[in-house]
């Protein structure tokens, strides 16, 4: 009884934590870099700089993201911890976007 108490509540737990760890951000795309090698940003109304990736389990493309450069948006995410320094990354690191939305 107290094993499957404890293991309801670490699992309650667990996703409490993943449910907090999604971030909404709203602004609009940049690109960065000199072809070959350019990346897509993304900059907040706040002016916080992401580099974006796209959740694997997301039914969408960076591609479908890009061609709303010039658009407001609001992407739904989370900050990848493990990657705020490192090639491509912008100085508030990289959102991984799991849904987004033209903001009209």
């Amino acid at each position: 009884m107290k094993k499957t108490f404890f293991a309801v509540v670490l699992m309650v737990a667990g996703l409490a934590a993943f449910a907090l760890g999604k971030k909404t951000i709203t602004g609009h795309i940049q690109i960065y870099g000199n072809v070959p090698f350019t990346f897509v940003g993304f900059v907040t109304d706040n002016g916080e700089k992401y580099s974006l990736d796209i959740d694997p389990k997301a039914d969408f493309t960076i591609k479908d993201i890009q061609a709303h450069q010039g658009e407001p948006l609001k992407l739904t995410g989370i900050v990848n911890d493990k990657e705020l320094v490192g090639f491509q990354t912008l100085k508030d690191g990289r959102f991984v976007v799991s849904k987004f939305k033209v903001i009209e």
